[in-house]
């Protein structure tokens, strides 16, 4: 059994959850909150609290709905009662008041959690009831998103990462007749559009750090300055002035707009758009949005001057809440073993609208799936990819996302020079890493 120095037995009441316990979730987690199947008796059995941060009506917390029953139905000595709410932002306030959840499924934290001495490390329970060989299967970028100083705080269940979606039709159209591979074509290609089908909207991009960083990183660029030790960012730099350079010219040549999610796929699906931003988690809503009307295709994002496509890896993440007992943390990590198994992962990629998050997993989807699914064979790739890295997670990483959204957004449009945009994404972004910010 593992002991951990922060451990806080909670009452009986906790030890003993029954049907009354649910009730206290509920009325905690407030309304639209869906359950896996009602709580059993405790006798015997460990049980585990699980907030989960998805939609309750959407495939994603259906999908885990789904797989918390099938877990309760095949491990007796086990029950995890789940509760699909905003984990993220009621979590901490149920520590407060002394009944969080034994387990959450909780966005990038930023520090917060960390910060209020919330979470308990994984470490004690990789290579026992985590296994060495589910850790091996997770993609890296997957396995080091919520990694601090060695400790594994958060394990990342449900992962997105940036890609295009566009319209086959329009393509055809015009005379593309492959995806660009680079951002020197992609430009091209934009171009082509505009020329040549003037109706539609070549490029709507999304003005978000996880659809900023890549193209820099692509180009060579680096979000903190080399040696810095994440103290300080790196922005003016000659991969970030191509960057900003490259989207500004795309928008006052009205070759591309900014646009949020929802507008995109709306545009998309009406025909008025040829390239859409977004993640793989949106790629199932794109499709539903086109609903047959046209061919959908999808694409990673272009290779910079490094000559690699680079990405960012997003998404919710178990996490361990304080306050609990040794055989309960013991019992939420054999869940989550089983969460990552093959099987399991298959079901979710098929299921939730995410990819799996592990290269097992992936095997497991039947081709014939794959086949119809082209955003899911894109997300695995990327994934994979050794240019994918994990979305930064230091305290005040939140803070320089903010100004970096804020300045592309004002250089692109031309509210600001490159150089004057830059300037200010740097002195924000180190007065935010040093803990000097006027804020």
């Amino acid at each position: 059994m593992h002991r951990h120095p922060f451990i806080r037995l909670k009452s009986n009441r906790l030890a003993l959850l029954a049907g009354a316990s649910i009730i206290a979730v509920v009325g905690l987690a407030g309304c639209g909150s869906t359950q896996a199947q009602g709580l059993k008796s405790a006798k015997g059995i460990t049980t585990v609290t699980l907030w989960e941060s998805h939609s309750p009506g959407g495939p994603a917390g259906q999908s885990m709905t789904a797989l918390v029953n099938k877990f309760n139905s095949t491990h007796h000595s086990i029950h995890v009662a789940l509760t699909v709410t905003k984990a993220s932002h009621k979590a901490l306030g149920a520590l407060a008041a002394g009944d969080a959840p034994v387990l959450a499924e909780i966005s990038h934290y930023d520090g917060n959690f960390l910060a209020a001495h919330a979470l308990e490390s994984w470490n004690p329970y990789i290579g026992h009831e985590i296994s060495l060989s589910v850790k091996q299967s997770i993609y890296p970028a997957v396995w080091h998103n919520g990694e601090v100083k060695g400790q594994h705080y958060r394990l990342q269940a449900s992962a997105k990462v940036s890609q295009l979606t566009y319209n086959k039709a329009i393509f055809a159209k015009v005379g593309i007749s492959q995806v660009p591979t680079t951002w020197t074509q992609l430009a091209r290609d934009v171009a082509l559009i505009k020329q040549k089908d003037p109706g539609v909207i070549p490029l709507a991009w999304k003005d978000s750090s996880a659809h900023i960083l890549p193209p820099l990183l692509s180009n060579g660029g680096h979000i903190y300055k080399p040696g810095s030790n994440q103290k300080a960012a790196d922005f003016l730099s000659s991969a970030a002035q191509k960057t900003f350079n490259y989207f500004r010219t795309l928008y006052q040549n009205k070759e591309m707009i900014f646009a949020h999610g929802t507008q995109i796929r709306a545009d998309l699906g009406a025909g008025k758009l040829a390239i859409a931003d977004g993640t793989s988690a949106g790629y199932e809503k794109a499709l539903a949005a086109v609903g047959g009307k046209f061919p959908v295709g999808v694409f990673p994002y272009p290779q910079g001057s490094t000559g690699q496509s680079s990405n960012l890896v997003q998404g919710l993440g178990f996490v361990l809440m304080r306050g609990h007992t040794p055989a309960q943390y013991q019992a939420a990590a054999t869940f989550v073993n089983w969460f990552f198994s093959p099987q399991q992962q298959a079901y979710w990629g098929e299921h939730s609208g995410f990819p799996p998050v592990t290269g097992a997993g992936y095997q497991q989807i039947p081709s014939s799936f794959l086949k119809s699914h082209d955003g899911l064979v894109v997300a695995a790739h990327i994934l994979s990819s050794p240019n994918t890295i994990s979305r930064p997670i230091p305290d005040a990483y939140k803070e320089v996302q903010s100004s970096l959204d804020t300045q592309f957004f004002n250089v692109v449009t031309g509210r600001e020079s490159v150089s004057q945009g830059l300037a200010t994404l740097e002195k924000q972004a180190n007065g935010y890493l040093s803990g000097k910010s006027a804020l």
